[in-house]
């Protein structure tokens, strides 16, 4: 599956979760699904959007 094309505001989002993984990562928390469902999040809505479906 193609990644979608995502808006400013949904790059600034991965960004801002990313940055608190690399964050939790540096504390030593290694296993972050919160963080990768997050983004998956993201990207499915915004594949939701180009495909024009609610």
């Amino acid at each position: 599956m193609s990644e979608p094309k995502l808006t400013a505001w949904e790059k600034a989002q991965i960004v801002r979760l990313e940055l608190r993984g690399i964050r939790r990562a540096a504390a030593g928390i290694e296993h972050q699904p919160d963080i990768d469902r997050g983004i998956d999040r993201i990207k499915n809505r915004a594949r939701k959007r180009a495909n024009g479906s609610k």
